[in-house]
């Protein structure tokens, strides 16, 4: 586990052990005004930043781990750690970049390597406001210096609109039935040029949360990206279906593939084709 720690907590630490029990309300009292993880310069090197999650638990409460694109999945060092006796649980990483990660709480965590039911059990950090994806797909958002602004780049009314549809596929393969979105782009025909090919994952979230259409009307017509079809693929079962799965492997190939290129002029070359998610 880190022995990195947050000069807010060791602030709090020494409070606490100095008799100031009123100290643990103030500091709540700040993490639900300002929204949790913690961001700090590093008194140390001043190059990073020290990211600190925090869990305010209960009595039942046995530990606690937090995963996500950032700090990452590792089981041995994602572990939170209780501070002294109080039902706070923190752990603190320290970072010199800019990104967007999504993360996770795991509370009472003794699922070891089965991943499947320790995801069943994710929380949200309920000190923070911001998350990404609905439903059981949500997950919290941290962002560190990075500027998202999707409405002032890629304003709706200055481009041609693409046309998204919505499909109802069944797969023999997988023995289920999801949703799939297709985009086409606006100057769109089954008699032009073909079309490259884009499949993403977590169709729903691309469709409204990351405005896909929007950002491929605007980088299509301002050929910054060759024009393309793209193709959001709903989950039924995202981690079970994204984790070294033959069988999705097989329905990408052998049924959505065909099937996509049957209907939509699209390259059918592997190197005009691209998986994002």
């Amino acid at each position: 586990m880190t022995s990195i720690i947050s000069p807010k907590l060791e602030e709090l630490n020494n409070q606490l052990k100095k008799g100031n029990e009123k100290a643990i309300y103030t500091f709540l009292h700040e993490i639900k005004s300002n929204n949790t993880p913690l961001i700090e310069q590093c008194p140390v090197e001043n190059q990073y930043k020290l990211i600190t999650y925090i869990w305010l638990g209960d009595q039942k409460t046995e530990n606690v781990y937090v995963f996500g694109s950032f700090p990452g999945w590792d089981l041995s060092v994602n572990q939170l750690q209780r501070l002294l006796q109080t039902d706070i649980w923190y752990v603190t990483f320290r970072t010199d970049e800019s990104f967007i990660s999504t993360y996770y709480f795991s509370v009472n965590d003794f699922f070891e390597n089965d991943w499947i039911k320790r995801s069943e059990k994710y929380q949200l950090d309920r000190f923070n406001k911001n998350t990404f994806g609905e439903d059981a797909n949500k997950a919290s958002v941290l962002n560190i210096g990075m500027e998202v602004q999707y409405s002032s780049r890629f304003p709706s009314d200055h481009y041609p609109s693409g046309k998204i549809e919505t499909y109802s596929f069944h797969s023999t393969i997988l023995n289920d039935t999801r949703k799939i979105y297709i985009y086409t782009p606006h100057d769109y025909s089954h008699t032009a040029h073909l079309q490259e090919l884009l499949i993403v994952f977590d169709g729903n979230s691309f469709i409204n949360n990351l405005s896909i259409a929007r950002t491929l009307n605007y980088l299509i017509y301002e050929k910054e990206i060759p024009s393309c079809i793209a193709v959001a693929i709903e989950p039924v079962d995202r981690l079970e279906e994204l984790t070294y799965n033959d069988n999705m492997n097989t329905f990408l190939t052998e049924e959505l593939l065909p099937w996509i290129q049957a209907r939509y002029h699209v390259y059918q070359e592997k190197n005009h084709t691209s998986f994002n998610g």
